[in-house]
């Protein structure tokens, strides 16, 4: 064989080839959840957060008072004043689980191009990522939930199934009502606005029309804090859908493991603890420990050998809440409104120019 031929086969270099096969999404949902969990003015106390904390093997609840509809207002002075007692009650916070995990086999990087730590940050961030979407998706879903069924005043749009519904040419106007309907059922805090691609392309075309411009659409939107998800199911006929929340409403609580809460490490190597996500800062249990067995499975013929080796295995899981704003008539009736609005824009007869028709002149005689 030549002996150009056997230097240049198998040429090999490392490149970003695979840059886009995990990749993050927009995850507007959990976003608002997370911003809401921080306000000081939020449903969220910080005794609760602590609470939470370490809350497994407990039931955590707390106390709320329920709406009293049934006072009135008199007209006479009266002599003996009569009791209004409160109607208070124990609400129960129910976490769910998230848990994931991975193994290294260190040795199986020496004869390998890629590297432990970009096996190992790939490995972690694929998870990272699908956790975002769960997390996503289970927020978006607790919205619908807590939707409100009271819309005192919808103005001139519909509002069946309790929603809002816009009409393609009301499209430029219904981010900017938003603050008024939400306004007739007396939450007038900041809105938080968590949409779709099609919100997202509204507030473009509206940003189109800002300063300098005949005219001025820019306080449809700017009043306003924006997420965007790209986890709300696409609905038949509509071009864009979202949520309009009350600030303060919603909230997100972690729950750990006893042994990662005290990071223990045990005599034969296994250790816990908490650590903050990369990507979605939020924290997470952790769990650690290493193997000796015949791995020599994993990659075929590159680990044949490794019939005796170590493997570290990482597991990450925390107990997570999200919480809307307590309602105790949410449906039914006299239901409570809720701080938080569905709306949708319809997508029927949707053009961004409309083509200009010419028709001959009808002829005289």
């Amino acid at each position: 064989m030549s002996l150009v031929l056997t230097r240049i086969q198998n040429i090999r270099a490392n490149s970003n080839l695979d840059k886009y096969e995990f990749r993050p999404s927009r995850y507007g949902a959990l976003d608002a959840f997370l911003v809401q969990s921080n306000d000081p003015t939020g449903i969220l106390t910080d005794e609760l957060k602590a609470k939470a904390r370490i809350s497994i093997g407990n039931t955590l609840e707390t106390p709320v008072i329920d709406y009293d509809g049934g006072i009135t207002i008199g007209n006479t002075r009266e002599l003996t004043i009569a009791d209004s007692e409160n109607t208070s009650r124990m609400v129960t916070i129910t976490f769910a689980t998230y848990s994931f995990g991975f193994t290294i086999a260190p040795a199986m990087y020496m004869n390998n191009e890629i590297g432990i730590q970009r096996d190992f940050e790939t490995k972690l961030m694929k998870y990272i990522y699908k956790l975002a979407q769960t997390l996503d998706e289970a927020a978006l879903t607790k919205l619908a939930a807590a939707k409100t069924v009271v819309i005192k005043n919808p103005l001139l749009y519909d509002k069946t199934g309790n929603v809002i519904n816009a009409k393609w040419t009301e499209r430029e106007n219904l981010l900017g009502d938003l603050n008024v309907i939400m306004g007739a059922n007396d939450f007038y805090g900041q809105l938080h606005v968590v949409g779709d691609a099609g919100v997202e392309s509204i507030v473009k075309k509206l940003a189109q029309k800002d300063l300098y411009n005949i005219e001025n659409k820019r306080n449809e939107y700017s009043d306003k804090i924006l997420h965007f998800t790209n986890h709300i199911a696409a609905a038949e006929g509509k071009y864009a859908q979202g949520y309009a929340i009350n600030a303060g409403s919603l909230g997100l609580l972690t729950r750990f493991e006893r042994d990662c809460l005290l990071g223990t490490v045990s005599g034969d190597g296994h250790e816990w603890g908490i650590a903050t996500l990369p990507l979605l800062n939020i924290p997470c249990g952790t769990y650690f420990y290493d193997s000796v067995g015949n791995y020599s499975a994993i990659a075929g013929a590159a680990t044949a050998d490794m019939t005796r080796t170590r493997k570290e295995h990482y597991g990450f899981a925390v107990d997570i809440a999200f919480l809307t704003a307590y309602n105790s008539v949410p449906s039914g009736e006299g239901a409570l409104a809720s701080p938080i609005l569905a709306f949708n824009i319809s997508s029927e007869n949707a053009s961004y120019g409309l083509p200009v028709q010419v028709t001959a002149p009808i002829p005289t005689t």
